[in-house]
């Protein structure tokens, strides 16, 4: 979870009220003519993290934020209006040159930890195309506050049920961006009170049972002679080579026709919408032929470590290697509880740090305890210390970092410790140049293998 050690408030109080970004060195909200006075102005940050162009982002609560900044970075507004286009009360933060925006209303429930702060990163919403032009919906993850709230709790207004997410007692939702405003009264209702002095408090509390709401955020592949260095083929000339072990691979879906793999898949499942489990990307045929390739393609020289290990593949990232984190646990919960395998391999992450309470992470943990599998998740390939992002932070995933073949930790490696403190990664593993199956139906699907670097690997 990202800090927000610097913020500034703005109260728009006047007819045209906007928060002006004049280039790196100020913040002034300026008011209209004939209005009260405008607020003084506040140093700001070293970087505004508002985006190149102009931008709309309606927030979680139906209030409205639009950016604009030229092409040079100076000069740059944002203004913040309620769903009735009227200037709204909000908070500004900078953190890690990203800008976030929060509501007052949002306020007390991004402080209980009850609503996550990416909802109101308004740099990451528009980079990662959740802003309005790209997005008329926002994907959501509801977790609710025990089994029989899960069970009857109705669905919010102005959203409707994606699916069912049992490994965090929630559901994944679509919010209406046009209606949100009535999906915010419906899960928050008129809790809110005036204090006499135009101070209004909300209590931070969600109604119909509903304990945690996240953005359903990006989810990326972790991209930046490995058998041997791990000492494989003494495992396999002791007959340790896999065999009757179903092993999942979450990832962009698999050449199920490639020759490594043709004999290894008994199990495919597409959780990204419109899309088969046919691998565009190349990713996931790579991963999976990490883990079990035969070498039938090499005459048995290219193998994965495990090749006598059987094979359940869930796409959860589409054909540009993106995906979200709704379909991950999704897939999660299909590969241990349907399938029964006992390794799940995640050769992804998302970017945000955690210390282990976001939708992924609990998730890892609930299902391993739950089935006894094994999560290996890659650490993530920032190349700093502390940036292992979700689920890679979770306490019960065997979080993997990258060497290369002289066994040292290889730049692109993200470190730990976790947020809170807590050790990771657990393992690292060959990550540099690693050679495994190419996929025929990505672009670059010319050859039967292709060298890869990363922690996926």
């Amino acid at each position: 979870m990202k800090q927000h050690p610097r913020c500034w408030s703005a109260t728009a109080v006047v007819a045209a009220s906007v928060l002006v970004f004049t280039g790196p060195f100020s913040v002034q909200a300026v008011a209209g003519p004939g209005s009260a006075p405008a607020l003084a102005a506040h140093q700001a940050p070293s970087s505004t993290g508002v985006p190149t162009g102009e931008h709309t982002v309606t927030l979680i609560t139906g209030d409205v934020v639009t950016t604009r900044q030229g092409s040079g970075g100076a000069g740059g507004t944002v203004t913040v209006r309620d769903a009735d286009g009227k200037p709204a009360r909000s908070r500004l933060t900078e953190a890690d040159g990203d800008l976030f925006v929060y509501p007052e209303s949002a306020l007390p429930f991004v402080a209980e930890g009850s609503l996550d702060r990416e909802l109101f990163n308004v740099t990451d919403l528009i980079e990662d195309g959740y802003d309005d032009a790209s997005r008329k919906r926002l994907p959501l993850i509801v977790s609710y506050r025990n089994a029989a709230a899960h069970r009857t709790a109705a669905v919010p207004d102005g959203a409707r049920k994606v699916r069912d997410l049992a490994s965090v007692q929630g559901a994944a939702l679509s919010a209406d961006r046009a209606r949100a405003a009535e999906f915010w009264r419906s899960v928050t209702g008129d809790n809110s009170v005036d204090d006499g002095i135009g101070d209004a408090h909300t209590d931070a509390a969600f109604l119909d049972g509903v304990a945690h709401i996240w953005l359903d955020a990006p989810v990326e592949a972790d991209l930046a002679d490995s058998t041997a260095q791990i000492g494989a083929p003494r495992a396999w000339a002791g007959g340790n080579t896999g065999q009757g072990v179903e092993v999942a691979v979450l990832d962009t879906g698999v050449d199920a026709g490639h020759p490594d793999l043709a004999d290894r898949i008994v199990a495919r499942q597409s959780f990204v919408p419109d899309e088969n489990t046919d691998d565009r990307d190349g990713h996931g045929t790579h991963v999976a032929s990490t883990v079990a390739g035969t070498g039938a393609a090499s005459d048995g020289k290219e193998k994965g470590v495990a090749p006598g290990a059987r094979l359940s593949i869930g796409k959860v990232l589409d054909n540009s290697g993106r995906g979200q984190i709704s379909w991950t646990l999704a897939a999660m919960e299909w590969a241990t509880v349907e399938r029964h395998a006992k390794i799940v391999n995640m050769s992804l992450g998302s970017s945000q740090q955690s210390d282990g309470s976001d939708p992924m992470s609990q998730a890892v943990d609930r299902l391993s305890a739950q089935t006894g599998a094994l999560f290996v998740v890659a650490a993530g390939n920032a190349g700093e210390a502390g940036t292992i992002g979700a689920p890679g932070v979770a306490t019960s995933a065997l979080t993997v970092g990258a060497v290369d073949s002289t066994d040292t930790v290889a730049p692109f490696s993200s470190q730990g410790p976790r947020v809170d403190g807590a050790l990771k990664p657990e393992i690292t593993a060959p990550g540099v140049g690693i050679l495994a199956a190419n996929s025929s139906f990505a672009a670059n699907g010319n050859g039967a293998y292709q060298s890869l670097s990363g922690t996926s690997m």
